[in-house]
């Protein structure tokens, strides 16, 4: 059994390559508002590299959310966006848990899988990975979205 924060999970990493090997594209991808564009071309910066080592145990593709979403422009220049992934596998020990913060206003949790998911996942036993990064650059050279 792994663990992430207070959460105990399983998780089939082979399987979540798989899954996200039938997929094309993220979330993100799939939508054309300044929001979703910016955070496509501001992910390279976004995810600390801890966060991406963990990615990488459980399998998932970090180009690949199920979804990401501007929540604000905290700053000129920077801005708070939220989003989630799966990946197969499940919540063995789950409850209110802090978030583990990553630094930089990066944090994580486990969560049983509630949200929409990539449709490679659909019918599969999944555990949704959401996060909170407080840090995103605006990269667009159009006006910033508010």
């Amino acid at each position: 059994m792994a663990t992430f924060g207070e959460w105990q999970f399983e998780c089939d990493p082979e399987a979540t390559i798989l899954a996200y090997s039938d997929v094309e594209q993220g979330g993100a991808e799939g939508c054309t508002c300044n929001g979703c564009r910016n955070f496509v071309a501001a992910r390279g910066r976004v995810f600390p590299k801890a966060f991406l080592e963990f990615l990488a145990t459980v399998g998932v593709d970090p180009l690949k959310d199920a979804e990401a979403y501007h929540v604000a422009r905290l700053a000129p220049g920077c801005h708070a966006y939220g989003g989630w992934f799966h990946f197969v596998g499940q919540l063995n020990v789950d409850g209110d848990f802090g978030v583990v913060d990553f630094g930089d206003g990066f944090t994580a949790c486990l969560c049983s899988a509630s949200a929409p998911r990539l449709g490679s996942f659909e019918g599969l036993s999944v555990v949704q990975l959401e996060f909170q990064a407080e840090a995103v650059p605006w990269m667009l050279s159009e006006p910033e979205r508010t």
